[in-house]
C-alpha cells in the first residue's frame, strides 16, 4: 500500500495526485506489456470528470491505446461539462467501436456522494480517494494506492459492475454540448439502464468509514 500526501495548498495537492495517477497508469501499461496478455478495462468511480484519475486517463490516452487498454467510468456529477466531453473523447479513442453508453454512466442517487472515489488499474493496482461529497477545496490530501492488491482489485470490480447496472445513461446534451429549452416547471430525468438484477443502494459497499 502506498500513501500519497499533498502539500498544504490545494493546487499543489491536485498536481501531486494527478502525477501519482499518471505514474500508476504507466505502471499498469508496463505490466501489461511485460506479461503479454489481454488487459482488463480500467474501472473508475469518480466525483466528476475533473477528478485526477479522469485527467490522467485523458493525458495517457495515446499510451493506453498502444497497450490495448480501455476504460469505463461512473460519475457522480456531470459538471464541469467541458472536462466531461474531453473524457468521453478519450474513452471513445480507446474503444472506438463502443457507444458512449458502454463507456460512461451517471450515478444519480445523491446518497452515493457519501462513497469514496475508487479506481482499478489493471489486475493489481487499486486506488481509494476521498468522499465524493467533499468540495474540491476541502479534499483530504491523503489517498491510498494499492500496488499489489489483486483481492482489492477484484472487489473493486465487483462493486463497479453493481454500480454500473444501477446507474443512468448520461443525457446526450451533456455529451455533445447541445442545450434544448425546457418548458416551465419541467425537470430533467435521465434514462436508466435496464437491469433485471438492479441492486439496492442501501448498504452500498463503496462507503468507507
Amino acid at each position: 500500500m502506498r500513501v500519497v500526501v499533498g502539500s498544504g495548498r490545494v493546487s499543489d495537492f491536485g498536481q501531486t495526485e494527478l502525477e501519482a495517477h499518471v505514474a500508476a497508469i504507466a505502471q499498469a501499461i508496463e505490466r501489461t506489456r511485460a506479461e503479454n496478455r489481454t488487459s482488463p478495462s480500467f474501472t473508475l468511480i469518480l466525483r466528476s470528470a475533473s477528478s485526477a484519475p479522469a485527467l490522467a486517463v485523458v493525458r495517457m490516452k495515446d499510451e493506453l491505446e498502444r497497450a490495448g487498454i480501455n476504460a469505463k467510468v461512473i460519475l457522480a456529477k456531470l459538471e464541469p461539462q467541458d472536462e466531461l466531453r474531453q473524457l468521453l473523447v478519450s474513452l471513445t479513442h480507446l474503444a472506438p467501436r463502443q457507444q458512449p453508453s458502454q463507456l460512461i454512466r451517471w450515478a444519480r442517487n445523491p446518497r452515493l456522494l457519501d462513497a469514496h472515489e475508487q479506481v482499478t488499474y489493471g489486475d493489481t493496482i487499486s486506488w481509494s480517494g476521498d468522499a465524493m461529497r467533499r468540495d474540491a477545496d476541502r479534499r483530504n490530501a491523503l489517498t491510498l494506492f494499492g500496488e499489489a492488491t489483486p483481492d482489492m482489485v477484484r472487489l473493486g470490480r465487483i462493486a463497479f459492475e453493481a454500480l454500473w447496472a444501477a446507474s443512468s445513461l448520461v443525457p446526450e446534451r451533456h455529451l455533445i454540448g447541445r442545450s434544448a429549452p425546457k418548458p416551465s416547471g419541467a425537470y430533467e430525468q435521465a434514462p436508466v439502464a435496464a437491469s433485471p438484477l438492479r441492486p439496492s443502494i442501501q448498504g452500498w459497499p463503496l462507503v468507507r468509514h
